[in-house]
């Protein structure tokens, strides 16, 4: 698929609270997690658009209190790794 352009009307976003030079940098990160959140895209994608790596991208979800979706099989996976973490102690 070819990269899109999305075009906001201007006056929608006069009153953001993001500065100007910051703006499109911040709404393509709140666009990806919102659509990772809602489980429309996947991780890869998001990272992809939000324009961060992998674990940048789940921090920065973390700051900002967005869930980040699991699979049945990626929850049975983290809590056997946290299993095997706890028993190392």
């Amino acid at each position: 698929m070819n990269d899109m352009v999305l075009t906001l009307p201007g006056d929608a976003l006069v009153n953001a609270r993001i500065p100007p030079a910051d703006m499109e940098r911040e709404l393509r990160r709140r666009l990806a997690a919102a659509l990772f959140s809602d489980g429309i895209i996947g991780g890869a994608a998001a990272c992809r658009m939000a324009g961060m790596e992998k674990a940048e991208f789940q921090h920065w979800l973390g700051e900002h209190g967005i869930v980040q979706p699991l699979a049945d099989s990626d929850y049975r996976q983290e809590r056997e790794n946290l299993k095997a973490w706890l028993k190392e102690d």
